[in-house]
Formats: structure tokens, C-alpha cells, sequence
């Protein structure tokens, strides 16, 4: 690949934040699009845009979950030696109260394999976990709160490892969020 210019847009709004996150099992994905090589790549975007749609096996689809506004944050950070690096990818989300369908998931998605699909503010789509590489939760911290303006919550991380920041996917999200 060769060098090609990186710029940014003078005056482009930026917003911060997660407005819309979705979930599926990873036993629930038929196929899963693959990134560009960074040894054949020709374009730096085909390294972390994918090119292809997300397929579920019939009657699965990724589903929503709550996520507080402005609670929700998704991370890269690069990790590894000089010659071996890669990226650990994190989402949080903030969900408020004690609800008992959020409570059974937690408990469902403890130990599971997870992929993500995280809109945010500036409308890209973000994806967390892959079939190779899934999502899992990290950490839970429930709180009940002490005073009122404390508030009751849970806060979730998720982490998967990757290549690169958690990839684009550029396809329509409707196939994926009803069952086939």
C-alpha cells in the first residue's frame, strides 16, 4: 500500500458519544465480512471499513440494548510489543435500575461470546467482536446508590482484541435488527 494523505475537514462537527447499541449471540451469525490485509490493502479505509453485510442464521438478528445518554463510550487502545501490536477494543454502556430483563442478561452474557454494533453521534456505525475474535464482558458494576442523586445503575465493559479500532460497517442495519 502506498502512503496517501490523511485529512480532516476544517469546521466538521465531531459529536461525542453512543446513541443506539445492538447485540447478538456469536452463535446466532451466519457470516461475518472480513477486513483488507495490511499487506495487500490498497486503501487505508478497506483496513477498517467492512465491504460486505453481516449475515444471521433464520430467525436470529441482533437486538437492542439500553444504553444511558451520554453514559456510553466505545475505546481503542493499542496494545502490544514494538514488532506484535494490535488493539484492545472496549465498550461501556451505563443501563439505570434494577430491571429483571437486564439482570438475566447480564447473567446470560457473562460467559458468552458477543459481537456489537454501536451507532454513534456523528451516525457510524462501529463493531465490536467478530466471529475469530468476540466480545466479552469484562466488568460489571452495580450500584443501588446511597442517595437519590446518586442514581442506580449498572455499568458494563465489553472488550474484544483486533488488528485495529473497532471496524466501520458501512451496510444498513435493518437486515440485521429483525429475525429473518
Amino acid at each position: 500500500m502506498n502512503a496517501q494523505a490523511v485529512q480532516y475537514p476544517a469546521g466538521r462537527y465531531n459529536p461525542a458519544g453512543v446513541t443506539k447499541v445492538f447485540y447478538a449471540f456469536k452463535e446466532d451469525i451466519a457470516t461475518f465480512p472480513t477486513l483488507a490485509d495490511s499487506e495487500t490493502a490498497t486503501t487505508f479505509e478497506s483496513l477498517v471499513e467492512f465491504s460486505a453485510a453481516i449475515t444471521m442464521k433464520a430467525t436470529k438478528s441482533f437486538h437492542p440494548l439500553y444504553c444511558t445518554v451520554e453514559e456510553g463510550e466505545i475505546k481503542a487502545t493499542l496494545v502490544g510489543p514494538r514488532d506484535g501490536k494490535g488493539y484492545e477494543n472496549s465498550l461501556e454502556i451505563s443501563f439505570p435500575g434494577n430491571v429483571a430483563t437486564f439482570l438475566g442478561f447480564k447473567a446470560a452474557a457473562a460467559n458468552r461470546e458477543l459481537v456489537f454494533l454501536v451507532k454513534e453521534k456523528n451516525n457510524k456505525v462501529r463493531v465490536l467482536g467478530s466471529l475469530e475474535d468476540p466480545a466479552y464482558m469484562e466488568s460489571d458494576e452495580e450500584t443501588s446508590g446511597k442517595k437519590i442523586a446518586d442514581g442506580r445503575k449498572s455499568v458494563l465493559s465489553f472488550k474484544a482484541s483486533g488488528a485495529t479500532s473497532a471496524p466501520i460497517y458501512k451496510e444498513p442495519l435493518e437486515a440485521l435488527l429483525a429475525a429473518a
